[in-house]
């Protein structure tokens, strides 16, 4: 990484990238769709836990995590740190069941 983009200011690009990848990869039911769409789930959960992480430690590392992506500013803004850490955290659950969901009907029908 060079000295002007930090790995954590990426996350917007890396999670709304795989949000695009998996709606692209819906389509169809053949295996490398069906990791892509895994992947992509696993890749939006993270990020989302991230930024919820950095929302419960605001004050100490994760503002500049926050602050840097417009969405996650607003949320912080509106509810507190507290409660936005708590709410992306909760919302990182959702992108992690439809992964499980995914690998498991990845494991039931090969």
């Amino acid at each position: 990484m060079s000295a002007d983009i930090g790995p954590l200011e990426l996350l917007p690009l890396l999670f709304f990238t795989a949000m695009t990848v998996y709606v692209l990869a819906m389509g169809s039911a053949d295996l490398a769709r069906s990791l892509i769409r895994l992947a992509a789930l696993a890749a939006s959960a993270a990020c989302l836990g991230v930024w919820g992480v950095a929302a419960l430690s605001y004050e100490s590392w994760g503002r500049p995590v926050i602050d840097e992506f417009y969405a996650t500013s607003i949320i912080e803004r509106h509810l507190g740190a507290l409660r936005s850490g708590w709410l992306l955290m909760t919302l990182a659950v959702v992108p992690a069941a439809f992964a499980l969901r995914e690998a498991w009907l990845l494991k039931t029908t090969r």
